[in-house]
């Protein structure tokens, strides 16, 4: 049940179809029961920024040498993992009882769909400004500024595909794709909590 490269093909068109306000878009995502399942497995997709994350931890935590191994530490990588994992399924999982609250329940699978892959292109994007300080090419400050930038047009993309899988007005659906933000910084706070 691993996704092929037609539907990350055709997904990754309709996101960014989403993000160029066509809600057309939409037409481009399997949005079967297979095709719900399919859209968790593409958090494989996600692997390089699972990587980076890890090396960002790393550094954070003073252990990034060029002598040592980036998985070098069974309890960063299982930590930095989860919180890779969990960052994936938080919104999914509160909107379970937000779509019923919203009396949208039938709209939960296709918003799942399209949310899943977001996080697929949110989370691959998000990563570039952190490798690219990792690299030396980006200045923390630089890299936070990018990161910024990339973060409000993953939102955008979250808001506009909230609003066309669910049905709702613009701002529950920006407050959908805000809590999605802070779910994110909730799962990044924790993890680093237990990090140290």
């Amino acid at each position: 049940m691993i996704v092929t490269a037609d539907e990350v093909n055709r997904s990754f068109r309709g996101a960014v179809d989403l993000l160029n306000s066509r809600v057309e878009g939409l037409k481009s995502f399997d949005m079967s029961e297979r095709g719900f399942w399919r859209s968790f497995t593409a958090l494989w997709l996600t692997l390089p920024a699972y990587i980076v994350s890890l090396a960002v931890e790393r550094l954070r935590l003073g252990l990034l040498q060029p002598d040592r191994s980036l998985l070098g530490n069974l309890w960063i990588d299982l930590v930095v993992a989860l919180g890779h994992v969990a960052a994936f399924l938080a919104l999914p999982v509160a909107m379970i009882w937000i779509a019923r609250w919203l009396r949208r329940e039938g709209a939960y699978v296709p918003f799942v769909i399209v949310t899943n892959w977001i996080s697929v292109i949110g989370m691959l994007v998000l990563s570039v400004p952190a490798l690219l300080m990792l690299l030396g090419w980006a200045s923390p400050g630089l890299a936070s500024l990018f990161s910024l930038a990339f973060a409000v047009i993953v939102i955008r993309l979250q808001w506009f595909a909230t609003k066309s899988t669910m049905g709702l007005a613009t701002l529950p659906s920006l407050g959908i794709a805000m809590l999605g933000f802070g779910l994110d910084a909730f799962v990044e706070t924790a993890m680093r909590g237990l990090l140290g």
